[in-house]
């Protein structure tokens, strides 16, 4: 390994060394481990580095080991200045330790073993430091606080809460904080100003003990693994998948007429799912009755088209469709600087996404105003967003009252569906100038096997460098900052993504997964549903069909 640069110094340095970067990390994903050193004791309480060595805190002796970052050999040890030491963090060449039992934070001097100076943090449970050029920031547990100090004698400059209460380790980047939560295996990229958590990765290992930043990398050391692991960060791959889910899925949709009148000229579209990133279709689709013909929307969504004829009253006409399935949890780490400016969109992108429709009222003069008030100056594409998203979730409860209201009868009567949330969402992006789209699925509710009613939608946002990004308001309408963060950029193993959508398709107008039309002759009682059904593959199922390759973007149906 190089030599360590000083966290200052590592976005600077990171655009300079990106060809390099790429040719070592390609096809990692955020949080992939690079490589693992050993840590030096049993007891790790802490990591950092002062550019050329790391320093790991050995909680239980009290003891500071420095260690060669190149292979991990202790080349020095000391006893620590305290006899609790946690947090460690490095600058203007003293290495500062926290005791979380006393609160007491040292600003020691490694190399002659002086305390140059030392204060008292605000609360006694001082564990994750952080150094930046303008402050140290510590993390106190008991009042869930992360404080910036002045790291002379521990003024107050300000504060922000922790992400989660089981948060306890911190490094500083140069631009974010990152900070661990041991309880949920989670480590939360965090904008020092505000709080908010931008995106999040999984811990290497059961616990960890101390954060550094070094060279572009985020280094862990893990109290029960005794490993010292460096992560990728800016990986080739914006995203990482996990929780893989096999199943059969069936679509079900079914036409009742309780009469007196007849109901004729029924034309049912369907929505087909496709290959995605998250989402491998392992077979084609087996519908129940023979497509009329399939079809792209303006959205290049592809449909397959029944024409059902007439439908005679006390009776019904129905159809299915099933496919098994291959999806993952999906989870972007965005990087904002990454994001260049608007102009960075690709123009068809923007001449597609932009447009206005009859359920995002664009021009309005209200969305017009709050847009306006809303995102202000602010030209990052990822900024833009993120102000939109909170002030959605601020205005916002969840409440299915029926129908899909327009955006500013929404936001004025404060509640709304998940569709209402997207179509809140997407009409201010578009204001905004950022293009944004919806999807739709079909939902795993609860168990494996389960029967989804109600369906989901949520919006996604185009972003240079990351291209469509999904962000589901409603899922992010949370109090906590970590509950906040997972609406951006992620989904769960929950989801067959059957539709992606501009809105008014000619094939499935604002909804998604079906849409039928018909007509009546005389008054008729007509009811629709759409149900749909997961079912568990077994693994020899699954195994066989994941080794076949999947089906592509063919839509060869078969009838059954």
């Amino acid at each position: 390994m190089t030599s360590v640069l000083r966290s200052k110094h590592v976005w600077a340095m990171l655009v300079i060394l990106m060809p390099w970067f790429f040719a070592v990390s390609a096809f990692a994903q955020p949080g992939a481990v690079k490589e693992t050193l050993p840590s030096p004791c049993k007891y790790p309480g802490g990591l950092t580095t002062d550019g050329e060595r790391f320093f790991v805190a050995d909680w239980r002796e009290a003891v500071i080991y420095e260690i060669d970052p190149n292979g991990g050999a202790v080349l020095r040890s000391r006893e620590a200045p305290t006899l609790k030491p946690k947090g460690l963090t490095y600058g203007d060449g003293l290495l500062y330790i926290s005791d979380d039992h006393t609160g007491a934070v040292y600003a020691w001097n490694f190399d002659t073993g002086i305390v140059e100076h030392t204060f008292q943090a605000p609360g006694n449970r001082a564990a994750g430091l952080a150094w930046s050029d303008d402050g140290l920031y510590i993390l106190e547990k008991k009042s869930k606080l992360i404080y910036k100090v002045l790291p002379e004698d521990g003024t107050i400059l300000a504060n922000l809460p922790v992400p989660d209460r089981s948060c306890e380790c911190m490094a500083f980047d140069g631009n974010y904080l990152w900070i661990s939560n041991r309880i949920a295996d989670e480590i939360y990229m965090v904008e020092p100003v505000n709080g908010k958590v931008i995106g999040i990765l999984d811990a290497p290992g059961p616990y960890t003990a101390g954060l550094a930043w070094a060279e572009g990398y985020l280094w862990d050391v893990d109290f029960q693994d005794r490993k010292i692991y460096q992560l990728v960060i800016d990986a080739e791959s914006p995203y990482k998948l996990s929780d893989t889910r096999f199943a059969k899925v069936e679509y079900y949709w079914a036409l009742n007429n309780y009469g007196p009148g007849r109901v004729t000229d029924v034309v049912l579209n369907i929505a087909v799912p496709e290959q995605l990133p998250n989402q491998e279709l392992l077979s084609a689709l087996n519908y129940s009755t023979t497509p009329a013909k399939h079809a792209v929307d303006q959205w290049n969504q592809p449909c397959a088209v029944f024409e059902l004829g007439a439908v005679e009253p006390g009776s019904k006409a129905e159809l299915t469709y099933t496919v098994d399935a291959k999806v993952s949890a999906i989870r972007y780490l965005i990087i904002p600087e990454k994001t260049g400016s608007l102009k960075d969109i690709p123009r068809e992108i923007r001449k597609q996404y932009l447009g206005d429709g009859s359920r995002y009222r664009t021009e309005s003069p209200y969305i017009k105003e709050t847009v306006s008030r809303v995102v202000g100056d602010e030209k990052n594409p990822y900024w833009i967003a993120r102000k939109i998203f909170d002030f959605i979730i601020g205005e916002l409860h969840y409440e299915m009252i029926g129908g899909w209201d327009v955006p500013e009868v929404v936001l004025k009567r404060g509640s709304g569906s998940c569709s209402e949330y997207t179509f809140s969402f997407v009409s201010m992006c578009r204001a905004a100038g950022l293009p944004a789209r919806y999807q739709g699925s079909v939902v795993v509710r609860g168990d494996d096997a389960s029967i989804d009613e109600a369906f989901h939608r949520w919006a996604q946002i185009y972003l240079p460098n990351y291209g469509w990004v999904p962000v589901d308001a409603n899922r992010g309408d949370s109090a906590s900052p970590v509950g906040q963060a997972k609406g951006i950029g992620q989904l769960a193993d929950r989801f067959l993504i059957t539709t992606h959508s501009g809105g008014g398709s000619d094939y499935l107008a604002w909804s998604y997964n079906s849409f039928a039309k018909y007509k009546m002759d005389g008054y008729c009682k007509i009811e629709e549903d759409n149900l749909g059904f997961w079912e568990p593959l077994d693994a020899a199922t699954a195994k066989k069909l994941s080794s076949a390759g999947g089906s592509g973007e063919n839509c060869d149906q078969s009838v059954e």
